[in-house]
């Protein structure tokens, strides 16, 4: 019992991490968008709708992070 218990924290916590990655890849991507939105001819609707899909992505993917980290939490709690 303890093995699969140890099992299910080392996969929370892998899910955990992947969801970290995941924020900062659109984190990263909104911040590349920052960074070009001079030197490209994007007109501000155009530049908007980018930042406002990637924002939503991020937020998603901060949420899921949340969601993984009470999990995580919760399954360390129930390991005293």
């Amino acid at each position: 019992m303890a093995a699969h218990f140890g099992r299910e924290i080392e996969l929370t916590k892998l899910d955990c991490l992947l969801r970290f990655d995941e924020v900062a890849h659109w984190m990263s991507q909104t911040r590349d968008l920052i960074t070009r939105a001079d030197s490209y001819s994007y007109s501000y609707p155009a530049f908007r709708e980018s930042f406002r899909q990637l924002r939503r992505e991020a937020r998603k993917s901060e949420m899921e992070l949340v969601i993984a980290l009470f999990r995580f939490e919760r399954q360390m709690r129930g390991r005293k």
